[in-house]
């Protein structure tokens, strides 16, 4: 697997094309919205929705939030159209479906010559950063929050509305004002990934129903090739409402901007290993840089492995 720093023409078909990533590792495509510049690269974009897409792209007034819309339905397209199965996948032939709870998925039966592949995603976005989260045979959950987000009532008040009373009380003993507000959209980012891998989100998930905490890890995770970065810091959930699965975290600082919180199943119940991750930053059929390795990709929490561009 490599990673690409690399120019395309502007064609849908100039992705440069990926294998699936292997059972357990991860891949985190993000784009940042303010360096998305080329009205003729946005045209393109339009071109390869759906209709229904490009009717509630075109249904947005505000210009910023038409552009943000069109973006984020432009990156799940070409982000999946990279992962290449027994064919070529033209992004505008994706289809997608709902589950129960509204979580989107690929409908591979619906794309035409492509045996299905075992391929989850998760989008998130706001208003300065849009994120994509790739996996295959493991659900995933993403979140990202810009880490200047302010809240709106008092944190404590807020926090005892949706937290669970560990978490509550994690925060009521941090005094510094400023570090308690970054403490909870940490938070906020973990159980909001954790309920998007879960597959039925905040409103059939509470947040109150489940505790995130940290935990120095136990594991020796020395020898591992490829580490840019590993952390010694696990993420676990306890929940009485669904105690089965286990789930692995990942607490990212991306570009010092924004925080990205990812939530994997882990089918290995005796062998917990770290999470494998790959980070790159797109301007779709433009420009793919990876970042994993970098200082922009800094893992703050969870065990982690940024797996290096390997030349």
């Amino acid at each position: 697997m490599r990673c690409f720093n690399s120019h395309f023409p502007l064609s849908s078909k100039s992705l440069h094309t990926l294998p699936l990533p292997p059972r357990g590792e991860t891949h985190l495509w993000y784009v940042i919205p303010d360096e998305v510049k080329c009205s003729s690269l946005l045209k393109q974009y339009l071109e390869i929705l759906s209709p229904c897409e490009k009717q509630n792209v075109l249904s947005f007034c505000d210009s910023e939030l038409r552009k943000k819309a069109l973006l984020a339905r432009a990156l799940v397209r070409t982000t999946i159209a990279r992962y290449q199965t027994n064919s070529y996948v033209d992004p505008r032939s994706l289809k997608f479906k709902k589950n129960s709870y509204g979580k989107p998925e690929v409908d591979w039966q619906q794309v035409p010559d492509v045996s299905w592949p075992p391929l989850h995603f998760n989008l998130s976005h706001t208003s300065s950063l849009i994120a994509c989260g790739i996996t295959t045979y493991s659900p995933i959950g993403i979140d990202v929050e810009d880490k200047k987000r302010t809240i709106k009532n008092d944190v404590m008040s807020f926090a005892r509305r949706f937290f669970s009373p560990h978490e509550v009380e994690h925060l009521a003993n941090i005094l510094d004002p400023e570090i308690q507000r970054q403490e909870f959209i940490k938070l906020w980012t973990l159980k909001e990934a954790y309920v998007k891998a879960l597959g039925r989100g905040f409103s059939a998930a509470p947040f109150k129903t489940f505790r995130i905490h940290f935990k120095a890890s136990s594991k020796n995770m020395s020898g591992v090739p490829e580490i840019a970065d590993l952390t010694e810091s696990e993420i676990t959930v306890e929940s009485s409402e669904f105690p089965y699965g286990q789930w692995q975290f990942a607490l990212l600082d991306l570009a010092n901007t924004h925080y990205a919180s990812i939530c994997t199943e882990n089918f290995n119940e005796e062998n917990l290993s770290p999470m494998a991750l790959r980070v790159w930053k797109t301007i779709p059929l433009l420009e793919d840089l990876c970042m994993s390795g970098t200082p922009s990709i800094i893992t703050i929490g969870g065990l982690v492995k940024q797996l290096k561009w390997i030349k």
